[in-house]
């Protein structure tokens, strides 16, 4: 039986086993899911994921989502996995775990998928004997979240800000979209929402990912958007001197 490789900070991991156990959310039972490890995605709950199967064992793997409802969970991989990718490489042990939303099978059987997340979650051990791996998984609630409410001052003083970042950027700028929150139940949701518009470091999402405390996670994307507002009024800035912030 292939074993997932523990290969990670334990202190880590032990302050999200804390932050579970400490959860005013009914603990969850093991779910057996689907792993799909890729050395180029994080997803978050609530977000949607395009992707293009086209190796056998994933291909194997989507059939099986098709006929049985069952979910795939997204996993990174982990540095230095090149040597073992067509074996079990070393995989970050929480990721998230989405559901076929839509499929499109090719006459060469590769698929077109739309993956949309459901859950965090922590693997806890591999199981199965299939081309592609399966694990036993822990689905992970949130802390500190609530409810959403539009008159409520976490959700105006996100959405506030966004909207303000999105307002300086040129019109043919392909971020300057209205981000569509409507269908998000708590403030967890739309914040999960929100930071995956951005283009962050893999290693930034998946930390994104890791933190289970909604309000740390809310207050992680008002700082990247800080962040943001700060690099545009600078590039601004700069083009007025005639300087190539490029150059910098």
């Amino acid at each position: 039986m292939r074993r997932f490789k523990q290969c990670y900070n334990p202190e880590y991991y032990n302050a999200i086993e804390a932050n579970v156990e400490n959860s005013d959310r009914p603990p969850t039972s093991l779910k057996t899911i689907s792993l799909f490890p890729l050395p180029n995605s994080v997803f978050y709950p609530g977000t949607v994921l395009p992707l293009h199967i086209f190796e056998e064992r994933y291909r194997q793997m989507i059939g099986n989502a098709i006929d049985s409802g069952q979910w795939i969970g997204m996993v990174l991989l982990q540095a230095g996995y090149e040597e073992e990718y067509n074996g079990s490489p070393d995989i970050h042990p929480v990721g998230c775990a989405g559901s076929l939303e839509q499929w499109t099978q090719h006459d060469d059987g590769k698929y077109d998928i739309v993956l949309r997340g459901q859950s965090r979650f922590r693997i806890v051990r591999e199981v199965g004997d299939t081309l592609y791996r399966q694990a036993e998984v822990e689905l992970l609630n949130s802390v500190n979240d609530q409810t959403l409410e539009p008159s409520a001052d976490p959700y105006k003083q996100l959405i506030g800000k966004f909207h303000a970042f999105t307002s300086q950027l040129p019109l043919e700028n392909a971020q300057k979209v209205e981000m569509d929150v409507q269908d998000c139940k708590t403030l967890g949701e739309m914040v999960d929402r929100v930071a995956y518009f951005f283009d962050q470091p893999l290693n930034d999402r998946q930390h994104f990912l890791e933190e289970l405390d909604v309000m740390k996670r809310c207050q992680q994307v008002h700082d990247l958007i800080d962040l943001k507002q700060r690099i545009i009024q600078q590039s601004a800035l700069f083009s007025k001197k005639g300087i190539d912030s490029r150059l910098n």
